[in-house]
């Protein structure tokens, strides 16, 4: 894949954005987790967001566009103050990726593009689902993910 569409551009630089906010609020939940097993998912997913963000930044730069740079920081809307508030913002997270991936599918016909974002929303919204099982949110899982 070497051209990438305005649109599928932008939609691909909105998701790597997401996931850089994902990987930075994944780090932040980890100092949070109690659980063995709450840290375990913690890493696996830290580990799959990095993925698709490499991923994504990769594919911008061979389409010899300019990635989006990870912020020092993100907003997280107030005090964090234990583990299950740090799986709500893991939630959050994981949605704002959906959003991102999915508005690359809408917005591209490249098989290759079109597979990486499925890849993407389909592990957010499980890791959206198996975080609010987590903390007893209702429902659990949405009917269409990455809808705004």
């Amino acid at each position: 894949m070497t051209e990438l569409s305005e649109e599928a551009g932008n939609a691909l630089r909105s998701a790597l954005s997401a996931e850089h906010a994902a990987v930075w609020v994944y780090g932040l939940a980890s100092a949070f987790a109690g659980e063995p097993r709450v840290r375990g998912a913690i890493d696996d997913a830290m580990k799959q967001h990095q993925r698709l963000r490499d991923t994504a930044e990769r594919t911008l730069r061979d389409a010899a566009q300019t990635p989006p740079a990870a912020q020092p920081a993100y907003s997280v809307g107030g005090p964090v103050s234990g583990q299950e508030a740090a799986i709500g913002l893991l939630v959050t997270a994981e949605n704002d990726c959906e959003i991102g991936w999915r508005s690359v599918l809408e917005n591209t016909e490249d098989p290759a593009l079109r597979g990486i974002a499925l890849d993407g929303l389909t592990t957010s919204a499980v890791r959206a689902t198996r975080w609010r099982l987590t903390i007893g949110r209702q429902p659990a899982a949405q009917l269409f993910p990455g809808q705004p």
